[in-house]
């Protein structure tokens, strides 16, 4: 089994041993990035720069965006969670590299491919993003430094309590968004530029 439930503590754990929570899947070489669930891990890459990209790229599952000459590459599941209460998500994840042009992040109150929000983060800040019908609606960002940026083994964690959203790297609270509240259960994993994301697990708890 790919996932266990725990009743007493609410909690979900997504081993990634086979797609049990039905996550968006794409491995074409002509899109612009790839999902993959292989030998207990979750791949997330994006291709980077193509300027003969179009507007906008929908893949039989991922989807794959232009943002200037630049496209991003997301995965979602639909979380066994209740948005609308208290709860948490982990993800524990190694990073091939980050840079300026690489980023990765959450992908989160997905609703489609053009609704949904966004914390992510490159090799010097952290955003939080809203993006409704396909543009960017309002976002938040802070500088950040890491001390590694290369081959980077992190935890995740997203934390909502009520219309308060945190984020956390490895414990640390990088970024903090008031009055946010979720609406959809859609949650998962975004790249942007030439970046490879690696999702060992990932756990969901009601809190």
């Amino acid at each position: 089994m790919a996932t266990s439930f725990h009743a007493a503590a609410q909690s979900f754990t997504d081993t990634f041993d086979a797609n049990s929570l039905a996550w968006t899947e794409c491995a074409f070489e002509s899109s612009k990035g790839s999902a993959v669930i292989d030998k207990g891990v979750m791949t997330v890459k994006s291709k980077g720069e193509n300027k003969a990209m179009g507007a906008l790229l929908t893949g039989l599952s991922g989807v794959a965006t232009k943002v200037g000459e630049n496209t991003f590459f997301e995965t979602h599941c639909y979380a066994p969670l209740d948005v609308r209460k208290p709860f948490e998500v982990i993800a524990n994840v190694r990073i091939d590299k980050l840079a300026n042009d690489r980023v990765c992040g959450f992908v989160f109150n997905y609703k489609d491919g053009g609704n949904f929000y966004t914390f992510n983060f490159n090799s010097e800040m952290v955003n939080f993003v809203r993006y409704v019908d396909n543009r960017i609606v309002g976002n938040i960002y802070q500088g950040v430094k890491w001390p590694k940026k290369s081959k980077l083994e992190q935890e995740w964690k997203l934390v909502c309590d009520g219309d308060v959203l945190s984020f956390f790297v490895d414990g640390m609270e990088i970024l903090k968004v008031k009055y946010m509240p979720l609406d959809y259960s859609g949650i998962g994993f975004y790249t942007f530029g030439k970046q490879t994301l690696i999702v060992e697990d990932m756990t969901f708890t009601q809190l």
